[in-house]
């Protein structure tokens, strides 16, 4: 019976097979020969071509019909993975060489369930980063530095970053696999399971030595940092406080708040007005959300609804 993966890797993808292409050649050119690499493609068109012909082992699936939600796809990756350790990245990104090492070294730790790795973007002083990485703080906003040079190879932090990050198999299995219902850009669906991660007492680190090269693709709907992201930005960011901290939170009250006061900061009659617009809508999403999202204590980070417990059934049976 062939020895099960100590490592697999997935990339959920979408109209982007250029990017698809590079990220899996090099996999295929810096990991070992016995990672297993998983591909979730949610494009009208099949790229199992492209795909074999890079490896013919790689696992291909194509489903269309998750294209839009970045999540359903990473956990119908899950149902095909078969390591002990489970890896995401996005299908922009180029892992350099030892990163497979760092994340397999990070989990020597048996405390360290969930793993966010260094994203490198290529701007200038990206390297230094002066608050501490991957934290949430009591006003609800969130810091991120997953681009910096720390003096130690694992950081603790609170979340992680969905372009590079990784888990044990068996806290996958505990939670039930990823919320799926973070739509639009998906933002904050990998805030969501880091902190799931840690209410259910394992470590979250950043590795420093995890690196990636993030080399952004074009949306293929809108564009980074666009009305849109703004919008599905506000209106997840208050889920994912609702969820994970409760609809009475004072931390999400005082994100609100802060959401609001930062409005005057925009520079221009024009920009302020058009933040306000923006804030105003976001939140208003988020608030309409809320009721059928979230209760008013913190959710539960296990999901118990049936796809969360098939999910778990499929890890487990797997990890047997």
């Amino acid at each position: 019976m062939a020895q099960a993966p100590r490592l697999s890797v997935c990339i959920v993808t979408y109209e982007r097979p250029a990017f698809l292409e590079r990220c899996l050649r090099a996999l295929h050119e810096r990991s070992s020969s016995g990672t297993e690499l998983v591909v979730v493609d949610a494009s009208v068109a099949s790229h199992r071509q492209l795909v074999s012909g890079i490896d013919p082992s790689i696992v291909y699936v194509h489903a269309p019909d998750l294209a839009g939600w970045m999540t359903r796809s990473r956990n119908e990756g899950l149902k095909r993975v078969g390591g002990d350790i489970i890896s995401f990245l996005d299908d922009d990104v180029v892992i350099r060489t030892g990163w497979e090492a760092a994340v397999l070294a990070a989990f020597d730790d048996p405390s360290v369930q969930a793993v966010g790795g260094r994203t490198c973007n290529g701007l200038p002083g990206e390297e230094t980063y002066d608050r501490p990485i991957g934290r949430l703080l009591p006003d609800g906003t969130l810091t991120d530095g997953f681009a910096s040079l720390p003096e130690q190879a694992l950081v603790d932090v609170d979340h992680g970053i969905g372009a590079n990050m990784s888990f044990r198999r068996s806290v996958l299995a505990a939670l039930g696999g990823f919320r799926d219902d973070y739509p639009g850009t998906a933002l904050r669906e990998d805030t969501d399971i880091f902190l799931r991660v840690r209410a259910l007492g394992g470590r979250t680190v950043f590795a420093r030595d995890a690196t990636v090269d993030h080399l952004p693709a074009p949306h293929v709907r809108g564009a980074r940092f666009d009305t849109r992201y703004k919008l599905y930005g506000r209106r997840n960011h208050m889920v994912l406080l609702a969820r994970n901290d409760g609809i009475r939170s004072v931390r999400l009250r005082r994100w609100v708040r802060g959401q609001f006061a930062s409005v005057p900061a925009a520079r221009g009659f024009t920009a302020r007005v058009r933040r306000l617009g923006v804030t105003s809508l976001g939140v208003a999403w988020g608030a309409l959300a809320l009721p059928s999202s979230a209760r008013w204590r913190p959710l539960p980070p296990s999901r118990e609804d049936a796809a969360g417990r098939e999910l778990r059934r499929l890890l487990e049976r797997g990890s047997d």
